[in-house]
C-alpha cells in the first residue's frame, strides 16, 4: 500500500484543472493593475503644472521631481551654488571668466597632491607613443580625485549647469618639439553664433609653472563675446594674444567660446599638464566610459556617476520613461539642464 507522501496528483486531475481556471480568471485583472502601477508616474507627469495637493504628495512619495519651466541666465547662480562659490573663495574667478573668458583656481590641492599627479601623468604618457594620453579616469585613482575636486566642480556648474558631464581627461608632456596649437574654440563642433549659455569648460591643472616661454596657454581676452570661432585672418594676426600664466599647483580654466591656443616652448626642459573638460548634459562627451560596469561603479560616489551620465535616465535599455527610476532621473536631468 502506498503512503500518502508518495501519492502525486496528476496534472490533468480535476483539482489541478480547477486551480488553473482560478489562476487564469485573475491573471487579466492582475496584469491590468500592474500595468497601471507601472505607468502611474508617467500619467502624473502628463498632468498640468497646477496639480492638486494629493497628486503632488503622490509625486513626492514616488520621488518624482516637479518640472522646472524657467531657465537661469548665464552667471545667475542659484543660492546654493553662490554659497559654494563664496565658501571656496571663487568669486574673483567667476568675475574673471565672465569678463575675460578665463580664470584661475588657486590652492586647489596640497603641493604633495600636485607632485603625485605630475608623476602619474608623466608615467602614463611615457608608457605609450606620443606626448599625451587620454581616457585617464580609470587609469589611476588620482584622476577621480581631480574630477571630484569641489572647487573644480563648483566652476564646472557655473559654466555648464548642474549635472554637467565629464567629457575628456588628457595628460600632456610639453617640450620644445611639441607642436603648437593655433587659436580655436573648445566648442568648435557647435554652429555659430554660439548660444549665450556656455556649453563646455576646460581646466588645465599646472603640474609645472606655466608662462609664455614654458609653453603656456595663449588667449584673446574677451573674445568669447564674439560667439564664434576666429577667422583664418584672425588666427594669423594674433591680435591681443596673451599668456595665461599659472603657478604650479593652480588650475586655469576657459570659457568654451574664448579664442585660445598654446605658445611654443622656447626653453629647455618640459612642462606636464592635465586637461579636464566638462560639457553640458545635453552634449555628447569627447570620451566614452561606457565600458566601466556596475562593479567598477559600485563603491564610487554619486557625483562621479553624474559625471559619467549614469544618473540621467538616458541611453538605457528601458528608455527614459520606461521605469520609475529612469523617469525620476530624466525629470531631474531636465531641471538641471536649465541651470
Amino acid at each position: 500500500m502506498q503512503s500518502n507522501s508518495a501519492v502525486s496528483e496528476s496534472p490533468n486531475s480535476a483539482s489541478s484543472q480547477s486551480a488553473k481556471r482560478v489562476t487564469g480568471r485573475w491573471r487579466r485583472p492582475l496584469n491590468i493593475v500592474l500595468a497601471i502601477m507601472r505607468n502611474l508616474p508617467k500619467l502624473t507627469n502628463l498632468l498640468p503644472p497646477f496639480r492638486s495637493k494629493t497628486v503632488q504628495q503622490l509625486r513626492e512619495r514616488l520621488g518624482i521631481p516637479t518640472r522646472t519651466h524657467e531657465t537661469r541666465q548665464p552667471f545667475d547662480l542659484s543660492p546654493g551654488l553662490a554659497a559654494r562659490v563664496r565658501k571656496f573663495g571663487l568669486e574673483q574667478a567667476v568675475r574673471n571668466v565672465r569678463a575675460n573668458g578665463f580664470g584661475h583656481i588657486h590652492n586647489v590641492a596640497p603641493v604633495d597632491f600636485t607632485n603625485q599627479l605630475r608623476d602619474t601623468v608623466s608615467r602614463i604618457v611615457r608608457s605609450q607613443p606620443g606626448d599625451q594620453a587620454d581616457r585617464l579616469l580609470d587609469k589611476d585613482p588620482i584622476f577621480q580625485e581631480v574630477v571630484l575636486n569641489p572647487k573644480i566642480l563648483a566652476i564646472a556648474e557655473v559654466m555648464c549647469g548642474k549635472g554637467a558631464l565629464l567629457s575628456q581627461i588628457v595628460g600632456c608632456v610639453i617640450n620644445k618639439d611639441t607642436p603648437v596649437t593655433d587659436l580655436h574654440v573648445t566648442q568648435n563642433q557647435l554652429p555659430a553664433p554660439f548660444a549665450q549659455h556656455n556649453q563646455m569648460v576646460t581646466f588645465c591643472w599646472a603640474c609645472d609653472e606655466q608662462t609664455k616661454v614654458t609653453g603656456a596657454t595663449k588667449v584673446v581676452a574677451g573674445s568669447q563675446q564674439h560667439r564664434r570661432p576666429p577667422t583664418a585672418e584672425e588666427v594669423a594676426e594674433q591680435l591681443g594674444v596673451e599668456a595665461i600664466e599659472c603657478a604650479m599647483g593652480s588650475v586655469s580654466f576657459c570659457d568654451s567660446s574664448v579664442w585660445h591656443g598654446r605658445w611654443p616652448r622656447t626653453i629647455e626642459g618640459e612642462q606636464i599638464a592635465l586637461y579636464v573638460t566638462f560639457c553640458r548634459l545635453a552634449l555628447r562627451p569627447f570620451e566614452s566610459y561606457d565600458y566601466l560596469d556596475a562593479d567598477w561603479l559600485a563603491d564610487k560616489p554619486f557625483t562621479l556617476r553624474v559625471l559619467l551620465g549614469r544618473e540621467d535616465g538616458l541611453d538605457t535599455a528601458e528608455g527614459a520613461i520606461g521605469s520609475i527610476d529612469n523617469l525620476t532621473k530624466f525629470l531631474r536631468m531636465s531641471n538641471w539642464s536649465k541651470t
